[in-house]
């Protein structure tokens, strides 16, 4: 069996791929191989990356053949067949699945699993904002953009739907297995991607290999907004570096900050009736699709544009702007 999974982004991808790449004995014993297919550029250069976005990479930004990946991977796939495989990168999610579909075209669609982690809608909205920000993307952030967004989101809701993505993926890969999986750590295997997922696939680790895997706190708006300026000025690596010093500060880590709770609300739930298909299909035991989340009342009594709001990011602003200064040689 070979298990594709897409992602979404801001699911853990990137934990979950160091996991695999830094416990491939264990995982070989558990019955799990991570294709190096993909893993490896085509050019020859023998070190192994993390994840299979060099596939992504190369259908995102060329037009050459998928050739040379469909062999790899078809050859590889033989010689473990008696193996759970699985390849990962969370851009799949949003690349060209024809193309994606041609490096898989040699193995049979019964021998295929295609996954993806399903998030919360106004949690991936934030954290996919915050993101952009802190990443130098967002140069007009805020209410603007995300009142934008938002508007965009309500004229064409299929790229937020997972009912559309299964649809995407079932054009592109005839007869295949769609296998979804909510991302909500509350109903997770032992709490955590890494160990939810493995268990999913059917190669289950032990508790001591797993060892302890705490949830990244989620950085605050106004740190990313900051960190933006950064990135902008000095280049995403030396903000990568920056922003892991800044934890202590408790006006750089905050959750709930990006959408006031009747965006929020609304955001949920007109996706959910967009995805009411997907949910009885996938999930048909579930009241909702997800669960109810109470926010606190610090949390229901959010707005953006507001004076604690400004001077948040002017604390923030601050405390990125002389660690950046400090870092200078």
């Amino acid at each position: 069996m070979l298990w594709l999974h897409l992602g979404m982004p801001k699911t853990g991808t990137t934990a979950l791929q160091g996991f695999l790449r830094d416990n491939s004995s264990a995982l070989a014993d558990a019955g799990l191989h991570y294709m190096e297919a993909g893993r490896r550029r085509l050019e020859g250069k023998t070190r192994l990356v993390m994840s299979h976005n060099i596939i992504a990479f190369h259908i995102n930004q060329t037009n050459e053949p998928m050739d040379p990946f469909r062999a790899a991977m078809t050859s590889e796939f033989d010689d473990h067949a008696d193996r759970t495989c699985l390849v990962s990168s969370e851009m799949f999610y949003s690349v060209d699945l024809e193309r994606l579909a041609q490096v898989f075209a040699e193995i049979p669609a019964r021998a295929l699993r295609i996954t993806f982690y399903c998030r919360r809608y106004s949690d991936f909205f934030e954290a996919d904002y915050k993101q952009r920000a802190k990443n130098g993307r967002l140069v007009n952030a805020g209410s603007g953009y995300i009142k934008a967004q938002l508007a965009q989101i309500e004229a064409n809701p299929a790229q937020y739907s997972f009912a559309a993505k299964v649809a995407d993926i079932r054009t592109a890969f005839p007869g295949v297995t769609v296998v979804p999986m909510l991302y909500d750590r509350a109903e997770m295997t032992n709490g955590h991607v890494v160990a939810d997922f493995l268990t999913r696939v059917g190669t289950p680790v032990a508790d001591d290999l797993m060892g302890q895997q705490p949830a990244n706190p989620s950085q605050s708006r106004a740190a990313s907004e900051a960190f933006g300026i950064v990135t902008r000025a000095m280049g995403r690596r030396k903000s990568r570096q920056l922003r892991r010093t800044t934890l202590d500060f408790p006006v750089m880590v905050r959750r709930n900050d990006v959408l006031e709770p009747d965006e929020r609300a609304w955001l949920d739930d007109y996706m959910a009736g967009q995805d009411l298909s997907f949910q009885r299909e996938f999930f048909p035991d579930r009241h909702s699709l997800f669960s109810q989340v109470e926010l606190s009342a610090q949390e229901q009594a959010f707005r953006r544009d507001t004076p604690q709001e400004y001077e948040a990011l002017r604390k923030a602003s601050e405390i990125v702007f002389r660690l950046a200064l400090e870092a200078q040689p």
